[in-house]
Order: C-alpha cells, then structure tokens, then sequence
C-alpha cells in the first residue's frame, strides 16, 4: 500500500488534505496542471476542486469513512474523477487517494493525472 510520502515525491500532481478535509498542501505540478496556486487553496475547503454535483457525494463519503472503521472503496486505486480549474473548466483526471491515521488524526492525499 502506498504511502502519503510516496504519492508526494510522484512527478504528478498532488493534494493533501486534513481529516476536515481543508487543503494543506499542493505541489507545483498540481498548480501547472489546474491553475490553483498555494495562496488560492491552503485552508480551503476540498469542494472548491470537486465538481459542484459530486460535493454532496464526497463530503457524505468523507464524513462515513471518519465515523466508521476506516474502511473504503475509494482508497488505493485508480479513479476516475473530474477536477475543477481555477478557470471553473474541468479536466477528467485518474485519482490515486490514500488515507494515514496518525493517533487521532486522518491525513488524505491524492494525485491526480490528467486524462484529457
């Protein structure tokens, strides 16, 4: 299973988010692909990325995961998702999500690659 350090040093894309799912960090490969610079996206909600008619979905699926065993369908492999640009376009991306628990903590990062 891969790692969140292992996803960070990929030549891809990268997101990582907290267990509230506010953005902590990207890397500049994701800011070249989307558009979204650091200042635009650290502190911010993961919705601002997702397309408006998954957000429900993904904040169902992220508060289950949080309040369950820990258990996914989601983790560790390819989805197939769309991304919202800073220009509000969206690109189909392949997601790669993996979820760590440190004590309490959840952290969640994923890298996206462009399919478009």
């Amino acid at each position: 299973m891969l790692s969140i350090e292992d996803l960070r040093s990929q030549e891809l894309p990268f997101v990582r988010a907290d267990q509230e799912g506010l953005i902590e960090e990207i890397n500049p490969r994701f800011s070249e692909v989307y558009g979204w610079s650091a200042d635009d996206l650290l502190g911010q909600s993961l919705g601002l990325i997702l397309p408006s008619f998954f957000r429900d979905a993904h904040h169902l699926g992220f508060s289950r995961f949080q309040m369950g065993s820990g258990d996914s369908e989601i983790l560790n492999h390819p989805l197939k998702l769309k991304t919202v640009c800073k220009d509000a376009s969206e690109l189909e991306s392949e997601h790669f999500i993996v979820a760590e628990r440190h004590g309490e903590i959840w952290s969640f990062a994923a890298t996206l690659r462009p399919l478009e």
